[in-house]
This record gives structure tokens, C-alpha cells and sequence, in this order.
């Protein structure tokens, strides 16, 4: 009996044992498959999300409605066909024409595997999305070093390249005429300077081609003119043999002033009236005159004239150079030099064309378009140009150096900087900006014309990309270029900085060197609510540093090293700009 009680409680337990699993299976099996099917759909959802973003996109582009629910469809068919076990209907999707918005919704059923002992053999869900297609309004302007180390490695051919494909993505062919009136992209260049082009006088307040002067001031002003100190023993006077006349009677420290018309034909001449000591003592004279002209003559009769003569209305005389000299006199008692020596004195006298009593004006003629940073206080903001607020530009100044026959040199570049060949203002490329433009055409066939070749002024790209989206600069690129103001609902702006070196040329350093301007003005434009992406092309890292601190992010920030990676950097910036315009 005991046996079989045995045997009938091992029956029981195994019947208690098989009604205590089944449910105990299918909590598991709910646990586990209700898991799978979670991250499926969370999968989904990333999939639909994202087809609906890029069906926006191509809504954008004109596209009618049929082909934007074929977009949502095959992107989902590309992403999720792969899913094992997963099922989805075909994605209901509602283009609306009012709100602007594309709404989505796709309905799955993911097959169990542990709950089909319960008899469910699948879980379904349902996702939906939506995001909305009208097109924000959107200024993007470009910077491009131009520097000389872009014609490296054929770096400034790779940079053409990728920004083409940048134009591409963001005005592609096709496009919606609402998004090509929305979207304005502006590109401006630089290296040690911007070209400015046709904007250069409104940022200057000076004209493309200026005249500079300097006056020299006369090295004698009538005030310096002097007889000097005149003799007693006899009267010495300074002649014109054309006309015979008297041009001054002068002693040692004499200063005459000279007409033009008298230098070709001056003497010196020494006559004596009875009221003059020597007067009847004298019987021969000797001149010897040095400084820009040289005599030795020894004369016998009256007058005593330095060139020889046949009286005083008839003296011969010779051309002159300007200068001072020196004229010793010896008087003697006896003919020829002989005899007692009477007098004998050195005196100094000057002789002045009447011409060089007068300033002298120099002048210096020069065109260029080319600009450097302003200082002041507006340097690192984007206020509009303007008194107290212009940018900087090439100048020319004098320099005086009365030991050249012109009385000096011209130096050209910038005064903050003088005599550096650096700062002469002489490297600014032909490039000039690209306001604000949906012409395509415009935009590559700038990117084409660049050429690189000197320093790096990084500062005035970043600055010239703030001015070319900034509101206050509205009245220098206006009409269709005017840019957007801060406060344009629905609209943003964006700046795209690019270098390939590190920056190392200022006009001002004294407002610190060029990356610490450029990290100045970024902060600001920042401030304005303005996108930064940057891209460091084979930069150093000095370079690498200031525009990782210029960008908006980690993501706007792309180290690329090859031509390839280039050209993927300004399609993600692109593609980036173009989801800017996009909520989801």
C-alpha cells in the first residue's frame, strides 16, 4: 500500500510541477519577447524619423506629393527590410499643404519566439512622426584661406572641390524657387588682407585711388637772408654778367638769395671808394674760392674781378651751382702779388635758388581695394563702418632725408607697421567678396578664380563673414544681398571659417595677435545667435586651436587631412545647414 501511495504522490508532484511551468514559461517569454520588440520599435522610430526628415528635404526641392510618400517609403524599406521577424504595412503618410508639415505613421507586428506556447505569435506596434518642410529663412557665408601655404599639396584645388559640392547641396539643381529665395550664400577670402573690391570706399571713407603729400619745408625762409658783416676796407659784391647789375654786396656770413635767371652768369668783384680803408693802398688782389665752385684768380687792376674783366660794366662771369663757400681775400701793395700783404680774411657765404625759399609739396598717387582690421572701439564687433569705425588700408607717408636729391622716400603699407615689407599691402588677391546670392553661377565662378600666395590674417575672414550676414551692415550689402536682421522669424544664420596654417599676420597687435582677435570676434558673433562651423585643413595646431574655439560645437568642428575628407566635411556642414531649417 505504501508502494503505491508512493507512486501516486510522484504523480501528483510531477502534475503540480507541469501546471506551475506553463505560466511560469510564458512571464519569460513575455519578458523576453516583449524586450525585442521594444528595441525594434525604438528602431523603427529612428528610421521614420529620419525618413521624414529627408522627405522634407525632398519636399523642398519642388517634389509633388506622390514622390515624398515614395521617399518616406523607401527609406524605411532600406532600413528596416534587414530586421528579422519584423512586418510593417506600408507607412501612411499626409502631406499638409497649410501647415506645411508631412506627417507619418507605419504600423509592425514582430514575431515572438518563447510566447508562442501561449499561442501569440507576434507583438505589434505603431510609430509616428512628422516634421515640417516650409523653408527657413538662411544666410551662410564662407570663408577661404588664400594664404600661400593653400598652394601646397594641392590643397587650394581640393578646397574648390569641396566647397562646389557645399554650393551644390545647399542650392541644389532642381531646387523649389521658395528655397533658392530662401537660402543666400555670400564667400569672402583672405591672407594678410581682404580685397574689398567695390566696397573698399564705403569700409574706408577713402577713394580706391588717393593722392598723399607731404610739404618739405625751404632750408631758408626770408627771415635767413643776410648781407652779413660787411668790410671796411673796400666793397665786395656778388654780379650778374648778363646785365652787369649788382646783385648784393655781401661779408662773412652772407645768405643771398638767387633768381633762377642769375645763375648761369655770377662773379664776384671787389671795388674801392676813397672812404674805404684801402683805398689807394690796394694794387693787386687774390681770390680763392671752394665749395661748389672753385676759383684761383690773381688780378691787377680794378675792378678786381674773380672771372677777369674790362671794367665793371663788362665783366665775365660763369654758371654756378647753389651751396655755401668759402672766398679768402688778399690784398696786396705791390702789382702781381707782391709787396706788403695788406689784408687777408676767409669768409662764408651761402647762395639760395629763389625756388628753394619756398615749401616744397610731394606727392604720392596709389589704388588698391585692399583692407586690415579696424581698431578702436568697434574692433571686434560688427558695427556698421564709419567715422571712428573704418577699416584700415594701405598708406603712403614721407620720410625726409636732405641727403638724397629728392629730399627723401616714399614708404607704402601701413604706418602701425612701417618699413616691414610684411605689412606693405601689396598681397591682397584679386578676389573680392560675395555678398549675399542664390546665383550659383556667381558663387563658382568665384570659388574657381582663387588664387593663394601670402600671410594669414585669419581675424579678417572671421570678421568679414560676420559682416556679410550681420544686420548693421545692411547699407554696404544691400537690395537682395541686404542680410537678414537678428530678429527675422524663422530664419538663422550661419558662418562657415576655414585655414590651413595658423594665423600670423595684425596691423594692431597691440589688440592682441591675430588668433586672439579672431577668438574675440567669434565670441561676439556668437553672442548674435550665429552658427560657427570650421574647418582646420592640414592646420598646425596653433591653427587647430582657434577654430575649435570659434565653432558652435564638437560637431561643428572637422579636422579633415585629405581631399576626400575635405570635400565629406563641407557636405556634413551642408547637409547640416539644410536640417537647420527642419523640425521634427
Amino acid at each position: 500500500m505504501f508502494k503505491e501511495f508512493l507512486n501516486d504522490s510522484r504523480g501528483n508532484v510531477f502534475m503540480i510541477f507541469g501546471l506551475v511551468l506553463i505560466p511560469f514559461l510564458a512571464v519569460t517569454g513575455f519578458a523576453i519577447d516583449f524586450q525585442q520588440t521594444v528595441k525594434r520599435k525604438a528602431k523603427v522610430q529612428l528610421v521614420l524619423d529620419s525618413s521624414v526628415l529627408a522627405a522634407a528635404k525632398v519636399k523642398q526641392t519642388g517634389a509633388v506629393d506622390d514622390d515624398v510618400k515614395l521617399a518616406v517609403q523607401q527609406f524605411l524599406d532600406a532600413q528596416i527590410s534587414g530586421l528579422g521577424g519584423l512586418t510593417c504595412a506600408p507607412a501612411t503618410v499626409v502631406v499638409s499643404q497649410n501647415d506645411e508639415e508631412i506627417d507619418a505613421s507605419v504600423s509592425c507586428r514582430q514575431n515572438t519566439y518563447l510566447m508562442k506556447v501561449i499561442g501569440h505569435d507576434e507583438m505589434s506596434f505603431t510609430v509616428i512622426s512628422g516634421s515640417e518642410y516650409g523653408i527657413d529663412k538662411i544666410d551662410v557665408a564662407f570663408m577661404f584661406d588664400i594664404s600661400g601655404s593653400m598652394n601646397s599639396s594641392s590643397r587650394l584645388t581640393n578646397l574648390k572641390s569641396a566647397a562646389e559640392e557645399a554650393v551644390d547641396v545647399l542650392l541644389p539643381d532642381g531646387a523649389s524657387t521658395e528655397l533658392l529665395e530662401k537660402t543666400r550664400l555670400a564667400m569672402v577670402s583672405y591672407n594678410a588682407m581682404v580685397n574689398a573690391g567695390d566696397f573698399f570706399e564705403d569700409v574706408t571713407g577713402v577713394t580706391p585711388t588717393r593722392t598723399y603729400t607731404h610739404e618739405i619745408g625751404p632750408e631758408y625762409s626770408e627771415d635767413d637772408f643776410t648781407e652779413g658783416n660787411l668790410f671796411d676796407e673796400f666793397h665786395l659784391g656778388l654780379y650778374d654778367t648778363d646785365t652787369d647789375d649788382l646783385i648784393a654786396e655781401f661779408g662773412d656770413g652772407a645768405v643771398i638769395k638767387i633768381d633762377e635767371n642769375w645763375d648761369d652768369d655770377l662773379t664776384v668783384a671787389m671795388t674801392l671808394d676813397p672812404w674805404h680803408d684801402l683805398y689807394g693802398q690796394d694794387d693787386s688782389v687774390r681770390f680763392n674760392l671752394s665749395g661748389p665752385e672753385t676759383q684761383n684768380r690773381l688780378e691787377n687792376y680794378e675792378p678786381y674781378a674773380m672771372y677777369g674783366d674790362s671794367g665793371i660794366t663788362n665783366m665775365v662771369g660763369q654758371a654756378w651751382d647753389m651751396g655755401e663757400f668759402e672766398l679768402r681775400i688778399r690784398v696786396y701793395d705791390g702789382g702781381s702779388g707782391s709787396g706788403n700783404l695788406l689784408f687777408d680774411e676767409t669768409i662764408n657765404f651761402t647762395l639760395v635758388l629763389e625756388n628753394d625759399t619756398e615749401p616744397e609739396t610731394k606727392t604720392y598717387t596709389l589704388t588698391s581695394r585692399c583692407v586690415w582690421e579696424r581698431d578702436g572701439d568697434e574692433k571686434f564687433t560688427d558695427a556698421a563702418p564709419g567715422t571712428g569705425a573704418y577699416l584700415s588700408h594701405q598708406q603712403a607717408w614721407f620720410e625726409e632725408d636732405p641727403s638724397q636729391s629728392d629730399g627723401g622716400d616714399w614708404n607704402v603699407g601701413h604706418p602701425n607697421r612701417p618699413n616691414d615689407s610684411k605689412y606693405d599691402g601689396n598681397e591682397c588677391r584679386s578676389a573680392e567678396p560675395v555678398e549675399l546670392t542664390n546665383n550659383k553661377n556667381t558663387l563658382k565662378t568665384y570659388i574657381s578664380s582663387l588664387s593663394a600666395g601670402g600671410y594669414t590674417a585669419g581675424h579678417l575672414g572671421v570678421a568679414w563673414t560676420w559682416y556679410l550676414v550681420s544686420e548693421d551692415w545692411n547699407q554696404i550689402f544691400d537690395g537682395t544681398a541686404a542680410p537678414l536682421d537678428y530678429s527675422e522669424p524663422d530664419s538663422a544664420k550661419v558662418v562657415i571659417l576655414m585655414t590651413d596654417g595658423a594665423f600670423n599676420t595684425e596691423i594692431f597687435p597691440e589688440q592682441g595677435d591675430s588668433a586672439a582677435q579672431a577668438r574675440a570676434l567669434c565670441d561676439n558673433m556668437k553672442l548674435k545667435d550665429i552658427k560657427v562651423y570650421a574647418v582646420a585643413l592640414n592646420a598646425p595646431t596653433a591653427g587647430q586651436e582657434v577654430l575649435s574655439y570659434c565653432a558652435s560645437g564638437t560637431d561643428f568642428y572637422f579636422e579633415p587631412e585629405t581631399g576626400a575628407e575635405l570635400t565629406d566635411a563641407y557636405k556634413a556642414i551642408a547637409t547640416s545647414i539644410s536640417d537647420l531649417r527642419i523640425s521634427k
